[in-house]
């Protein structure tokens, strides 16, 4: 069960490391009022979050699987991986330094656009390589200018192209328009949509993965780029137009009315869902937390953070830190 409200203290004693994180940044964590979480039941010993690598600069993009997180590099332009149960971090590819990051069941895929590729001298695409490391596979150029997020299915990548939805073969091919949308960065897929936020226009939108007309879900929410699904909605982050007046938010998949499940939030902004809540990044308070995904109370899940993305599976929560470390808290 997540200790509530912990607070991550860098350099702190007894700190908890993987076995590939040696170096002489540490972590740990403390409740936030000193003894127990919010509801009176957790100590300190559960607020124990763990330094899975150490990235000697800025991890960026996040990716977990059932054995390992995947991460982007901005300074080196290495796709790096660490097992998730502890170990030494590895190299996976040598490439760009990208926000877009994602994993099969046999391959690790990023895209490069010119603004993340060109001093490292790597086109513009989308690229795999095996999940235990190799040369790059360039899989398409043809038809992308500026691909950042990505997401996969069995058969195809879907890339959020900046001002376009693109759609190309798993193993390489021309991409395809699948809808237009300024400002269209982030894309999530399930088995008959790919979902995305068109943050230029204010809007979270989706259009059928075989192709047809895309579909306004909700309007009116200023530069949201992040989203997120779960089996019967869509969520999403955005920062609003002031300070601590950014919503964390969710509408069904099929439409309907828009539901604020967070409100007055400091420039929210990464957000990833499991079972039971959704999770996000308070980019301005330095601090992840989370709420019921049917709507409740929300609570700091951890604070003296700065992630550059958050991912969950079932048992932790992980993201990368501005600070250097790619990091876990258990559930």
């Amino acid at each position: 069960m997540l200790a509530l409200g912990c607070v991550l203290e860098r350099g702190a004693p007894g700190a908890t490391a993987s076995g590939g994180a040696t170096g002489s940044e540490t972590a740990s964590g403390v409740c936030a009022d000193g003894a127990t979480d919010c509801h009176g039941a957790r100590s300190d010993a559960a607020c124990q979050p763990v330094v899975l690598a150490e990235a000697a600069g800025n991890p960026l993009a996040l990716a977990v699987d059932a054995t390992h997180v995947y991460w982007t590099h901005e300074d080196t332009g290495e796709i790096m991986r660490a097992p998730i149960a502890g170990g030494a971090p590895a190299v996976v590819a040598e490439s760009c330094p990208t926000p877009g990051l994602a994993v099969s069941a046999t391959g690790v895929y990023w895209t490069c656009s010119p603004s993340t590729g060109v001093e490292h001298d790597v086109p513009t695409g989308v690229y795999s390589a095996p999940l235990d490391g190799g040369t790059p596979a360039l899989l398409s150029t043809a038809g992308l200018e500026d691909p950042v997020g990505l997401a996969l299915d069995a058969t195809s990548i879907y890339v959020g192209d900046n001002y376009a939805v693109m759609k190309l073969p798993i193993h390489g091919g021309a991409a395809e328009e699948l809808a237009r949308g300024s400002g269209s960065r982030r894309v999530r897929v399930d088995e008959t949509h790919v979902y995305w936020t068109n943050a230029d226009a204010s809007s979270i939108r989706k259009a059928p993965i075989a192709g047809g007309a895309s579909v306004a879900l909700a309007t009116g929410y200023f530069e949201s780029h992040e989203v997120a699904l779960d089996a019967t909605h869509v969520y999403w982050t955005t920062p609003g137009e002031g300070p601590s007046v950014g919503s964390v938010n969710k509408v069904p998949k099929e439409g309907g009315i828009p539901v604020a499940l967070a409100t007055d939030q400091p420039s929210p902004y990464y957000i990833a869902v499991d079972e039971t809540h959704v999770y996000w990044v308070n980019v301005s308070a330095g601090e992840i937390r989370r709420v019921p995904v049917g709507g409740g109370e929300s609570a700091v899940v951890i604070s003296g953070v700065a992630p550059n993305d958050l991912a969950v599976d079932g048992a932790s929560i992980y993201w990368t830190d501005r600070s250097g470390l790619v990091m876990k808290l258990p559930k």
